[in-house]
């Protein structure tokens, strides 16, 4: 990479996994940010500091100390809240209440078993559609209500 500019300094707000298909980072700063194309790569780390970094023209999210970066983009369009009773992860069709008053449904099929009662929730338009994120994992979701 050349020209390489750091443009923001914060840290995640909370777990940090590493990087996959259209991750969403929460930076302590308020800001959210996506990750824009795939690249695999685990590392946790809880809150890390990370730097979002200019090159070429694009932008990239790297955890500082560390050499990996993914390609990322700042996204506004972000609901957090709560599931209204128990999240029984995905089962292809799952249809969840938010203590927001808002209901979205699973639009892709997976099927993963994970309970909760109460989670935090986070919804946001991964470019092609929007993703919900509750307890470590994801799926793709459409508002319903």
């Amino acid at each position: 990479m050349n020209n390489i500019q750091v443009v923001a300094q914060s840290q995640i707000d909370g777990e940090f996994e590493g990087f996959n298909d259209e991750m969403m980072f929460k930076l302590s700063d308020g800001t959210y940010w996506v990750q824009d194309a795939y690249k695999y790569w685990y590392y946790y780390a809880y809150c890390p500091k990370v730097q979002i970094i200019r090159s070429n023209g694009r932008l990239f999210l790297q955890v500082i100390g560390q050499s990996e970066m993914a390609p990322v983009r700042q996204i506004t369009d972000v609901v957090e809240s709560r599931i209204n009773g128990e999240f029984k992860g995905w089962d292809g069709e799952s249809i969840y209440r938010l203590v927001n008053g808002q209901t979205w449904q699973q639009t892709q099929y997976k099927y993963v078993y994970k309970y909760a009662h109460m989670p935090e929730v986070i919804i946001f338009n991964a470019g092609s559609g929007y993703v919900m994120q509750v307890s470590g994992t994801s799926a793709r979701v459409r508002r319903v209500g």
